[in-house]
């Protein structure tokens, strides 16, 4: 009788085991570095409006979407306007005219999706923004010259994320 037992025994074992093996190696994948990028293949873009100031100092909120597409699309993603998807690029380019010639700006990228979560003092899921990425920088100079400069920093981090996203999905 106790063989029999011991014999029943073992197969469940072996498949408790075994389930047990499967889910810590489903956690595990999960735990890797920049998991919540894996599968995001579509973004949408979006540029907060600029100031007087960013005008004055070169810059342009369609210069700075057709600069994040190109970023983006180099990078293997598909671009969609922002109110078509629930993950997106946020830019925000804040300018001071500091003085006659001499422009400063500091900008602020973020990757972003949008979920549902259940927060510990709700009982019911809500709608929630997330930030994925993020990225910012700060550069001065004349007015000559500094949207392109800024432009190039954000086009470098934002191909970062293009790379990093891409790493994700492999």
């Amino acid at each position: 009788m106790l063989n029999r037992s011991i014999s029943l025994r073992l197969p469940v074992l072996s498949l408790l085991a075994l389930a047990g093996l499967l889910v810590v190696c489903g956690a595990a994948r999960a735990q890797r570095p920049d998991a919540e990028l894996r599968g995001i293949t579509t973004v949408g873009v979006l540029v907060e409006p600029l100031g007087q100031p960013a005008a004055t100092c070169g810059f342009s909120r369609e210069m700075l979407e057709q600069a994040l597409a190109r970023a983006l699309t180099g990078g293997g993603l598909k671009v969609v306007p922002h109110k078509n998807e629930d993950t997106y690029v946020d830019l925000r380019v804040e300018t001071l005219n500091v003085q006659a010639g001499v422009c400063v700006s500091r900008f602020d990228t973020t990757v972003f999706t949008t979920t549902t979560a259940r927060l510990s003092y709700q009982s019911q899921p809500v709608a929630v923004r997330v930030s994925l990425l993020h990225a910012a920088g700060l550069s001065g100079g004349g007015v000559t010259g500094h949207a392109a400069s800024v432009l190039r920093s954000i086009q470098q981090k934002v191909e970062e994320f293009a790379s990093r996203i891409r790493a994700a999905s492999q």
